[in-house]
């Protein structure tokens, strides 16, 4: 699930303008291959200074307000980059580290925790109960295959908007997928598909 800060306009604003730096400066480095190693080792630079100082959004963006100290103190010797694209660059790489790995945490902590209570799925993003999802994906883990059953919802789609995926655990191979206009149907393929999970038939 993304950070709370995901739905701040300021937040909102922060990702837009650091994805407008990357939509500025990537094609300039594919551009010009002699200078792409350089200006991929200054934004790593600038961006290891950023997980030193940073554990959520907010974090990088309180450092973006001070572009010139963070790069002094990242690249001594200064970069070519113009600042404020390499600054929005590596402040979208961090982000985007930091929300993998906080994502990461919570999930092991919702597994850990299911399994704790003896429960035989966990659900590992979106609603606990799929009846209230309405557009986005939840997958949920059964614990003791590793199987994760994935539904989705998709309502601007036009056709098709409810989704259904079942995937083994470890090897990420598609054991079944289907798409469905009715909601009903679409439930009841769900249920199915996790009562086949639980005795083993999943696929056959």
């Amino acid at each position: 699930m993304p950070d709370a800060g995901t739905f701040s306009p300021t937040v909102a604003m922060a990702r837009n303008r650091w994805r407008a730096a990357e939509d500025r400066l990537y094609p300039t480095l594919i551009a010009d291959p002699g200078s792409y190693q350089r200006s991929i080792n200054a934004i790593q630079a600038v961006v290891t200074e950023l997980r030193k100082r940073c554990t959520g959004v907010d974090d990088i963006i309180a450092a973006e307000a001070a572009p010139d100290e963070l790069i002094a103190t990242a690249l001594p010797g200064g970069s070519v980059i113009p600042v404020d694209l390499l600054v929005g660059v590596a402040c979208g790489m961090a982000d985007r580290e930091i929300a993998a790995d906080t994502e990461r945490r919570r999930r092991e902590a919702a597994i850990e925790e299911a399994r704790a209570a003896g429960r035989a799925w966990v659900v590992v993003a979106g609603p606990e109960a799929i009846e209230e999802l309405t557009d986005g994906r939840r997958p949920e883990l059964h614990l003791a295959s590793g199987i994760l059953v994935e539904a989705a919802v998709d309502p601007w789609s036009g056709e098709d908007p409810f989704q259904l995926q079942v995937t083994e655990g470890g090897t990420g191979t598609v054991l079944v997928t289907g798409s469905f206009v009715d909601r009903d149907e679409w439930l009841a393929e769900i249920a199915r598909q996790r009562a086949a999970v639980e005795d083993g038939t999943v696929g056959g």
